[in-house]
């Protein structure tokens, strides 16, 4: 008999609601979802439908309102913000807006979330270097953002999103600024 597999992510009956001047607005309504090791998920929808507010509510980026995230079996909502921080160096996170720091070159933006947890430098720049070479960056590593183009800036975000070997890769939007061949 096969042996069921836990999963990785689950919602259950998760909320998120926004206070507006013209009332609330209900981003995210009663969503169950399981997700095992190794599953591939595509969310969908018109924009304004919800889409980055759910992935944002599975970091914990954004608070639910209602609603459990429990991720490796941990439930999201009971742990302290420094366990919660803990938790995302599990989640890669690639954003719409790239989110890449502005003072830092490209090596150095791949290789921040390596310093946050600990990696030591010489082996974070091996890695980020890799990762650059693989979106094919490899000749851009020290240049800042602002002399990059959007696509070159998204594969910035990519390699950053992979450079801690996470378990989880959120994506919103990843692909948007890359042309179809990238």
């Amino acid at each position: 008999m096969e042996q069921r597999k836990e999963a990785i992510i689950c919602l259950e009956g998760l909320g998120k609601q926004f206070q507006t001047t013209n009332g609330t607005v209900t981003a995210l309504d009663d969503i169950n979802l399981e997700i095992l090791q190794g599953e591939i998920f595509g969310i969908i929808g018109l924009s304004g439908a919800g889409k980055s507010t759910l992935v944002r509510c599975i970091n914990y980026l954004e608070t639910p309102t209602a609603g459990r995230v429990i991720f490796e079996g941990q439930n999201l909502s009971m742990m302290k913000e420094s366990e919660i921080r803990k938790a995302r160096q599990s989640m890669g996170m690639i954003f719409q807006q790239f989110n890449l720091l502005a003072q830092r070159n490209v090596l150095q933006n791949v290789c921040f979330p390596m310093e946050i947890a600990g990696v030591p430098k010489a082996e974070a720049k091996k890695r980020a270097a890799e990762l650059l070479k693989l979106v094919g960056l490899e000749e851009r590593m020290k240049a800042y953002p602002a002399q990059l183009s959007g696509g070159q800036k998204q594969r910035v975000a990519i390699a950053r999103a992979m450079s801690t070997n996470p378990k989880v890769l959120l994506c919103d939007e990843a692909t948007s600024a890359l042309d179809p061949n990238t």
